[in-house]
C-alpha cells in the first residue's frame, strides 16, 4: 500500500536492515516510473554534444568556475544550474528524498504516485571528490561521441593504455591532476560510483547531497549500469516506498513542519521568494 504520511514512511524506513560495510542513500521521484539514468542520457542531441556543452558553459561564464578545479566540481555546478550531466543527485537524508517524491506530478490533471528509491551502496564503491576513479569517469564528459572502448576492452592493461582514445582521456585527466600515472583500468570507465563531494555548496549541505557518477557501457551512447545489488528490493522485504499521489500535498505540509521545504532545501534568493509567496498566500 502506497505511503500516505511521514509516520508511515518512517515505519517502513525502520524495517531496512543496516550493515557496517554499506551506506544508505535515497532518491525521490515524483513519478514512480522514472527511469534511473542521468539527465544527459535523456536527450540524444544533448548527449552527442556533451563535450561541447561542457566547454560552452564554462567559456560563457568563466568567472563562475574559478574555484572549480576538477571535472567533477564543474559537473556538480552545471547540474546545480540545470545543465544535463552524467551525474544523478542522491541524499543520505530519507526525508529529503521524500520531499522530492512529492513535489511533482500531483496536480488534478497529472496525478501520479511517487517513489523513494533506496540504495545500499558498498563502502568500496563510495568515492571521495579527489578519487582517481572519479577523475577518470568525470572526464568522460569532455570526450566526443567517437570515444569507445568496445574494441579494446579485452586488451592487456599495457596495450589498453597505449590506445589513442585512452591517451586523449589521460590528457584530460592530467589537466586537473598533473601527477596522474599513465594507467587507466578499463573497469573504471564502465562503472557507476557514489561520490561524496565537498560541502562548498549550500544546496548540497541543506540536501545532505551526494551523487551517482556514471561511466559508459562500451561507448558514450550507453551509460554504465547501476549494480542491481545496490537497489534495495523493498517489496521482497515487505517494504513499500511508493508515495500515494493524493497524499503528496499532505506529506509536504508535514515535512514543512519539520523544516523541510523549498526554502530550506534551495537556499538561493529566488527560491526563498517563491516559498514566501506560497506560504503567505
Amino acid at each position: 500500500m502506497a505511503i500516505k504520511s511521514i509516520a508511515e514512511f518512517i515505519n517502513q524506513l525502520q524495517q531496512i536492515n543496516r550493515r557496517k560495510d554499506f551506506e544508505l542513500y535515497f532518491r525521490g521521484h515524483s513519478d514512480k516510473n522514472f527511469n534511473l539514468i542521468p539527465s544527459i542520457y535523456r536527450n540524444k542531441l544533448l548527449l552527442e554534444n556533451e563535450h561541447t556543452l561542457f566547454k560552452e558553459f564554462i567559456l560563457r561564464t568563466p568567472s563562475d568556475f574559478l574555484n572549480e578545479k576538477t571535472a567533477l566540481e564543474k559537473l556538480v555546478k552545471m547540474q546545480h544550474y540545470g545543465l544535463p550531466t552524467r551525474i544523478l543527485d542522491i541524499t543520505s537524508n530519507p526525508l529529503v528524498a521524500l520531499y522530492f517524491a512529492c513535489i511533482g506530478n500531483n496536480t488534478a490533471k497529472n496525478r501520479k504516485d511517487g517513489q523513494v528509491l533506496t540504495f545500499k551502496i558498498p563502502r568500496k564503491d563510495i568515492k571521495y571528490y579527489d578519487s582517481d576513479t572519479v577523475s577518470i569517469i568525470a572526464n568522460l564528459a569532455k570526450r566526443n561521441m567517437k570515444f569507445t572502448i568496445e574494441d579494446i576492452r579485452n586488451l592487456s592493461l599495457k596495450e589498453f593504455n597505449k590506445q589513442d582514445q585512452i591517451a586523449y582521456l589521460l590528457h584530460e585527466i592530467k589537466e586537473e591532476k598533473s601527477y596522474f600515472q599513465n594507467i587507466i583500468n578499463e573497469g573504471d570507465i564502465e562503472r557507476v560510483v557514489a561520490v561524496k563531494v565537498k560541502q562548498s555548496n549550500n544546496r548540497i549541505i541543506k540536501q545532505s547531497g551526494a551523487f551517482l557518477l556514471f561511466g559508459i557501457n562500451g561507448n558514450k551512447y550507453n551509460p554504465a549500469q547501476i549494480s542491481i545489488n545496490w537497489i534495495v528490493n523493498l517489496r521482497q522485504s515487505g517494504i513499500d516506498f511508493d508515495i500515494d499521489a493524493n497524499s503528496k500535498d499532505n506529506i509536504l505540509d508535514e515535512l514543512n513542519v519539520l523544516g523541510i521545504n523549498e526554502a530550506t532545501l534551495f537556499p538561493e534568493l529566488d527560491n526563498q521568494a517563491q516559498y514566501l509567496k506560497k506560504y503567505f498566500s
